[in-house]
């Protein structure tokens, strides 16, 4: 481990200076003496095999504050240049081992575990298990079961239930009307319901069954059989342990976590796609992206103007907006924009605080002048837990060692006698260490306490940042090939319909799938040198396999008699591609649907006379929207609210971008539903939980039980609707939300 450090610092940094080098002793040596050097050289052989089978992966958590880790190539970040603390990441004061935590493209990261498997022995590998618990949908579909409720009736009341516990809102407070069961319990008075449903709220978190952890992994120096019970997964037959997490760590066995992103299967594919261009210039897709530069005048510029739809973690209207406020346009601004826009800082105010320093509207006041350098980049704010250790470390002496412990009893709000007994010793060594006086240092602490239960580690926000960079690069510079990216994963933070949007937004050209073009997922072609985006046969319901089959192996077709006779669809597959715009060029939709309609082609039997592409006149926009939205899900030819923009600009809304950034502001929103949930208040009386979708994004919207009242009627259907109502940040999650008053039909 120590010669591969070595030879690494040297790769990276040129030469190894004095300062490199006690640090990689340091570390070293901590290591070897807590008997993890296996791990870090498991973890590096495996994200080896991931270079060379071009996965593209990243670090996440603490592992980035560790310079072997860095020189070994298992970690992104540069831990020197950002100033990270490796006793963040293997403290030799605490007891618990380190996490390894990588993510991997999530469509290759089987492959990847499987390859742990094939190298280090099935004997000696396993992932972990966790204990999935009772959820309310569970819960009511097993006790509704035992009670004899037939199939059919189990199905309707799992069905009627979220997939998960929504937050509390105001008004709802721990009662039988927050149950999740309680709206089912109002309907279904008698006593066999009122029975399923008081057993079900019993046994909600209580263990149901053993499962495997999303990406847990174990390596044992010899067969884990003799550590630890081990099962065979039901659904791919790996062994996984019969013990969760935490037991088997106390075991001593150490885990990696091999996580799968969707964010870096996106910059796969487009690094994929480069790669088959330029293939004298990069030697695989990887060094694709580690080519991106971390300066960038045009991506800088769009990260600030928030243009960032698609991109990894910086997506949501809220970070947008975020974006937008503090002109983020470095990798570094990033960073700072990940840790601010989460519940902690944004309930306490920090975000509006840095938000008023960095445009000089407020004054950066210290404390005490001793903080002023450790809080200098973060204009006088706490932001990362990183700060929390230098501040303990150089204001009040304490070793890094004990500086991590105090965080960690911080974090976990730890009111025991440890946390008294370094309470006194930061004040003490802040006087001596730093001419602090004791009600200075009093007050320094209560500000690290407050900050530390929701802290955001730099190590991890450096490389999530990373991959938001790389993901604006490449939607700066190659918009086709990421969008198509995007589609094709499904996108992320949002619905297709955002995305295309988004896609059209850029300028670029979206196609339903086409016989002749189409891949099976989201592609693009450049037929006239132009690309083209187009959706993927897969998407088209109701086309069988054995279609897109013959489809993309017999294509091109020149004529709808040739696609017919060669291909030889069910007539119902032929009129649902030529209603969806799949066979666009081979005649007008009403002239292909005339064709298609009485099914008198043969396969390998071409007919007499073809039919003439301008047979009949086209169908309009709106025709094509409905058609494409029944059999593709989504229409390609216009989102929804493109139909009624004169409506939406006469009413003054703003789109769900800018009112995520006018909190206490009374705003106007345009979208359609994109998820909903009623549900009872500790009064017993109804209340509505909307999520609306607009071509800037998404929105929740909350409809207190008065406004519920009042705008129940125009709120049944799908809408599309304005909604008018005052913007609030919501404290579970941090996103922004509508507080709503009226609701309106557009259309």
């Amino acid at each position: 481990l120590r010669q591969k450090a070595e030879d690494g610092a040297r790769r990276l940094y040129g030469r190894i200076t004095p300062d490199i080098q006690q640090r990689l002793d340091h570390e070293l040596e901590v290591i070897a003496g807590r008997g993890f050097e296996p791990v870090f050289l498991i973890v590096e052989e495996v994200l080896n095999f991931a270079r060379q089978t071009g996965t593209p992966y990243s670090s996440r958590g603490s592992a980035a504050s560790s310079l072997v880790a860095h020189c070994i190539g298992i970690t992104g970040p540069d831990p020197l240049a950002l100033d990270l603390y490796f006793e963040r990441f293997l403290n030799p004061a605490r007891s618990t081992p380190p996490d390894i935590d990588t993510d991997l493209c999530s469509r290759r990261r089987d492959a990847i575990i499987q390859h742990v498997f094939d190298v280090y022995g099935a004997e000696r590998t396993a992932m972990v298990g966790t204990i999935n618990r009772f959820r309310p949908r569970s819960a009511v579909s097993d006790v509704a079961k035992a009670n004899g409720l037939p199939p059919s009736e189990v199905r309707t009341l799992a069905e009627a239930l979220p997939h998960a516990f929504w937050s509390r809102r105001e008004g709802e407070e721990e009662s039988e009307h927050s149950s999740p069961f309680a709206e089912l319990a109002a309907a279904h008075r008698d006593p066999l319901h009122q029975r399923i449903f008081q057993q079900a709220q019993a046994l909600l978190k209580l263990p149901r069954h053993l499962s495997v952890h999303a990406g847990g992994l174990v390596v044992g120096p010899s067969a884990l059989s003799e550590r630890v019970p081990l099962m065979r997964s039901g659904s791919k037959g790996i062994p996984i342990t019969q013990l969760d997490l935490d037991t088997v760590e106390a075991l001593g066995l150490v885990k990696i976590d091999l996580l799968g992103i969707r964010g870096l299967t996106v910059l796969g594919d487009v690094a994929g796609a480069l790669h088959s261009w330029q293939r004298t210039r990069y030697a695989g897709p990887l060094e694709v992206l580690e080519d991106i530069p971390s300066d960038d005048p045009e991506v800088s510029a769009r990260v600030e103007r928030g243009e960032t739809i698609g991109c990894f973690q910086i997506e949501s209207p809220g970070m947008r907006a975020t974006l937008r406020e503090i002109h983020a346009r470095t990798p570094d601004d990033l960073m700072a924009a990940l840790a601010l826009y989460r519940p902690g800082p944004l309930q306490g105010g920090l975000r509006d605080a840095f938000v008023r320093r960095f445009k000089g509207q407020e004054a950066v006041e210290h404390i005490h002048p001793a903080l002023a350098p450790l809080l200098a980049d973060t204009y006088g704010v706490i932001l990362y837990q990183e700060q929390v250790l230098r501040i303990a470390h150089q204001l009040a002496g304490l070793s890094l060692g004990e500086a991590d412990l105090l965080r960690r009893a911080m974090s976990h709000f730890d009111p025991g006698k440890q946390m008294i007994t370094l309470r006194e010793k930061f004040i003490a060594g802040a006087q001596a260490h730093s001419g602090v006086p004791p009600e200075t240092g009093a007050r320094v602490w209560e500000l690290m306490a407050a900050f530390a239960g929701y802290g955001f580690p730099k190590a991890h926000a450096a490389s999530y940042a990373q991959v938001a960079w790389r993901g604006a690069w490449c939607k700066t510079h190659f918009p086709a090939e990421f969008m198509a990216a995007v589609l094709a994963n499904w996108g992320g933070y949002y619905s297709q319909r955002v995305y295309l949007s988004e896609a059209r937004r850029l300028g670029l050209k979206v196609r339903p799938p086409h016989v002749n073009h189409a891949a099976g997922q989201f592609s693009v072609c450049y037929p006239g040198g132009e690309p083209l985006l187009y959706m993927g046969l897969d998407q088209v319901r109701g086309l069988t396999r054995r279609t897109i089959e013959r489809i993309r192996r017999l294509r091109p077709f020149t004529s709808l008699e040739d696609f017919l006779a060669r291909v030889d669809p069910h007539r119902q597959e032929a009129e649902t591609l030529a209603r969806c715009g799949a066979l666009e060029g081979l005649g007008s939709i009403p002239a292909l649907l005339a064709r298609i309609t009485p099914g008198g082609w043969r396969a390998g039997q071409p007919a007499l006379f073809e039919l003439q592409a301008e047979d009949a006149a086209d169908w309009s926009v709106e025709q094509k929207v409905v058609a494409q939205q029944e059999i593709l899900g989504v229409s390609l030819e216009a989102h929804p609210l493109e139909l009624l923009a004169g409506k939406i600009a006469a009413a003054r809304a703003v789109s769900t971008l800018n009112a995520a950034a006018r909190i206490g502001q009374r705003v106007t929103v345009a979208g359609l539903r994109q998820v909903s949930r009623r549900t009872r208040t500790a009064k017993g009386e109804w209340m509505y939980f909307l999520t609306l979708e607009d071509l800037d994004g998404l929105l929740d919207v909350v409809f207190f039980p008065d406004a519920y009242r009042r705008n129940r009627a125009a709120l049944q259907g799908g809408g599309p609707w304005l909604i008018s109502g005052t913007v609030e940040i919501d404290a579970e999650r941090g996103e922004a939300l509508l507080r709503a008053e009226r609701a309106a039909l557009l259309a």
